[in-house]
């Protein structure tokens, strides 16, 4: 079979195996908070269709936020701005709940890579969340730091007010 007729089942099966792994996600995250006696959201009147995972997390369900996150994690890392994703990622670990701690280091070290598009902004969040999570930060402003300049790294820690 020549390359030309296999490349359109691969990403047919990519595509589907996306769906699965999205799927399989979601049932895993409700069994676990369910399993772990997390209360669901008190429902709330959500138009079906577009507009409905908003709706839901405005209404405090986890599950919902956490899936906003997760895509404006994977759209920050094109974009190179995880404003959202470490808004969303705080909002999700404050309530304790497992998958927002997970996104939250996640953020974390993306940011500590240097991949957000301002570095003296990343020092500065990673500096804010130092009391959430002092096993990896350490690590992540280290890593950041030795890519930026002198001057980034004062404006950062002066931002940071450290």
């Amino acid at each position: 079979m020549s390359r030309s007729m296999r490349e359109p089942r691969m990403v047919a099966r990519s595509i589907g195996a996306a769906r699965l792994v999205t799927a399989l996600l979601t049932a895993i995250l409700t069994v676990s908070s369910q399993a772990h006696g997390d209360e669901p959201a008190a429902p709330a009147e959500c138009p079906k269709g577009e507009g409905w995972v908003e709706c839901r997390a405005a209404a405090g369900d986890l599950l919902a936020i956490y899936r906003l996150g997760r895509t404006a994690y994977e759209s920050a890392r094109q974009s190179g701005d995880f404003t959202e994703a470490l808004r969303l990622a705080r909002q999700l670990n404050a309530t304790g709940d497992k998958n927002g701690e997970r996104l939250l280091k996640m953020v974390h070290l993306q940011l500590g890579w240097g991949t957000h598009k301002d570095y003296v902004q990343a020092y500065a969040w990673l500096v804010e969340d130092m009391g959430k999570d002092d096993e990896h930060l350490p690590k992540m402003l280290k890593q950041l730091a030795e890519k930026m300049t002198p001057e980034q790294l004062d404006r950062a820690k002066s931002l940071a007010g450290r």
